[in-house]
């Protein structure tokens, strides 16, 4: 016996077809082929963005939640625009934090081990 389904995933609806068989369902395949999405940009490791630089000022910025794992500059270091600036851990994932552009550091403001908020300032470039 085939019955029909609307189920929704993720916010999605979609229309599927069970066919049950002695009482357990033995196969479950759309109805219909929902609409293909168009990808977002996925960040793959060597491909982190940039961090974000406030235009107001020089600051850099966390763009997600995590742990700082590794600090690879200090104060008065010289950087170039995509240098890496730290690393932070989120969801076991390492995720590099580039200078956006080039620049001098002039402080660092979280430490190996610091806890980050998403948008918490990380690193001020003169």
């Amino acid at each position: 016996m085939k019955r029909h389904f609307q189920v929704t995933v993720n916010g999605e609806t979609f229309s599927v077809e069970v066919e049950e068989v002695g009482g357990t369902v033995e196969h479950l395949r759309p109805a219909v082929k929902p609409p293909a999405k168009k990808a977002s940009p996925v960040h793959q490791a060597g491909l982190s963005p940039r961090a974000p630089l406030p235009q107001d000022n020089r600051t850099v910025t966390s763009p997600l939640p995590g742990t700082v794992v590794e600090v690879r500059v200090k104060p008065g270091q010289k950087v170039t625009a995509g240098q890496v600036l730290l690393i932070i851990e989120a969801m076991k994932m390492e995720n590099e934090i580039q200078a956006p552009a080039g620049g001098v550091v002039q402080e660092v403001m979280v430490q190996t081990g610091t806890n980050v908020a998403s948008g918490q300032p990380l690193v001020k470039l003169g």
